[in-house]
């Protein structure tokens, strides 16, 4: 009699009542129905991963959730109209006219993807592991948002006046060169290696020692990307891509340009009235003290391009070659990296 207490005492595996399951499941429909018809759009991935300012800074690369807000809501009208990258070009090829298929997920998902993609540099199996989707949907939504985010960032003129570049300029450009419009460098690009000989010669770079792209930046000296050149096969000097580039026309008489010892443009920016400003070449056994002065003034002064590079980099895709699949996208990330780095807020000087 008392084992048998004991039994029932312990017996934790009961049967729910009749009906009881069938009850739960029409709590669980009605619901979900209920949810439905509020009209609210379920949970985003975005919204899960950037909660907080951190995590936003660490996936998309600005610095706080108001910053990015302020971009969103200027680019998300017109991104409402995006036509996917490959059934664009089939649409092309075969004159349908709407291409575009039926969005699976959010549009701020799709730029989260992007995201992960180029901020963060995660590989495609993961993000569409994250996003449940095949390997084909994120190369293709990469693709895509690469090449609006290039249709509307490379539209702002962010090349900027005289006056806003002596009005911004810190003092210690002031003190040492006042005339500065720009600070030109470039960088370069690493690409998996091509099965092509005649685009592995061209876009070999002796410097780096493997296959690159380059491309020249300009800086003004408040550190804001002024000026962004496409990206030229990695072999091409740092003069001729100075000539190509654009930038030479945007100088104006007076202008000074500061760059390294290696650009050796100077004709080309006299034949616009421009200067060049470098550290001066040593012409004796030492410097004299006005010399050192001025040669250590620049080279603090012309660390500030470094430093925006060194955002630009911080865009994870560049961590490793570039694949050849996204070789015709290239030129859009590059430019969406370099604008995107002004977004990120002004750098601290030592004045």
């Amino acid at each position: 009699m008392v084992a048998k207490a004991a039994r029932m005492d312990h017996d934790y595996v009961t049967h729910p009542p009749a009906g009881a399951l069938d009850e739960a499941l029409d709590y669980i429909h009605d619901l979900e129905a209920k949810l439905q018809n509020t009209g609210l759009p379920p949970p985003t991935l975005f919204s899960r991963y950037c909660a907080s300012d951190d995590q936003i800074r660490f996936y998309t690369k600005f610095p706080s959730e108001s910053v990015f807000t302020i971009f969103w809501e200027s680019i998300a009208p017109s991104a409402l109209r995006l036509v996917y990258w490959t059934k664009a070009q089939r649409a092309g090829e075969e004159g349908c006219e709407d291409p575009s298929p039926p969005r699976i997920m959010p549009l701020i998902d799709e730029f989260l993807m992007y995201s992960m993609r180029v901020a963060v540099g995660m590989k495609e199996q993961l993000i569409a592991d994250i996003f449940n989707v095949s390997i084909a949907r994120v190369s293709r939504v990469t693709i895509t948002w690469a090449n609006y985010l290039f249709m509307m960032l490379s539209s702002l003129p962010i090349w900027i006046s005289r006056e806003k570049v002596k009005s911004t300029m810190p003092l210690k450009f002031q003190r040492y060169c006042p005339n500065v419009r720009v600070i030109l460098d470039c960088t370069e690009i690493a690409l998996e290696t091509a099965s092509s000989l005649t685009l592995q010669s061209e876009t070999f770079s002796n410097y780096k020692n493997r296959t690159t792209l380059k491309g020249l930046i300009g800086v003004a000296p408040n550190g804001l990307v002024t000026f962004i050149s496409p990206l030229y096969t990695g072999c091409i000097s740092d003069k001729e891509i100075t000539r190509i580039s654009g930038v030479l026309p945007l100088l104006e008489p007076g202008d000074d340009v500061m760059a390294d010892k290696g650009f050796l443009i100077q004709d080309l920016l006299a034949d616009v009235g421009s200067k060049l400003i470098i550290p001066p070449f040593k012409r004796s056994a030492q410097f004299s003290k006005e010399e050192t002065e001025q040669t250590q003034a620049i080279a603090r002064l012309r660390i500030i391009v470094e430093r925006v590079i060194g955002r630009i980099k911080s865009f994870h895709i560049w961590d490793s070659p570039v694949p050849l699949t996204l070789i015709g996208s290239v030129n859009q990330i590059w430019l969406n990296c370099c604008v995107l780095a002004n977004y990120q807020g002004p750098f601290c000087f030592e004045e």
